[in-house]
C-alpha cells in the first residue's frame, strides 16, 4: 500500500471514530464496547464503506446505488468466507 494510500486510510479511520463517539452519546450508550456499541460501531463502518462506494462510482462516471452495494458486499463476504486466509 502506498503512503497516499495509507495516509487515506487513516483519515477514514478517523472520520469513523469521530463518527462513532458521535454516535454512542447521540444513543446514550456509556460503554462503547456491549453488544449495543459493537452494533454502533458496524452501523458507522458500514455507512462510511457505503459513502467510498458512491464517491468513488461517482468519480468514474458509474451508476451505483444501495441495492448494488449490498449486492457486492454480500458477494464480497461470501468469498472471504470461503476463503478466510485472504483480505
Amino acid at each position: 500500500m502506498s503512503t497516499l494510500h495509507k495516509q487515506a486510510m487513516e483519515a477514514v479511520l478517523k472520520a469513523a471514530e469521530m463518527d462513532i463517539l458521535g454516535a454512542l452519546e447521540e444513543q446514550d450508550i456509556k460503554d462503547r464496547y456491549s453488544e449495543e456499541g459493537d452494533e454502533t460501531a458496524l452501523d458507522v463502518a458500514i455507512l462510511h464503506a457505503y459513502r467510498v462506494f458512491m464517491r468513488i462510482c461517482e468519480a468514474n462516471g458509474l451508476q451505483a446505488d444501495a441495492d448494488l452495494f449490498a449486492e457486492m458486499a454480500g458477494e464480497l463476504a461470501d468469498d472471504i468466507a470461503q476463503d478466510p486466509g485472504e483480505e
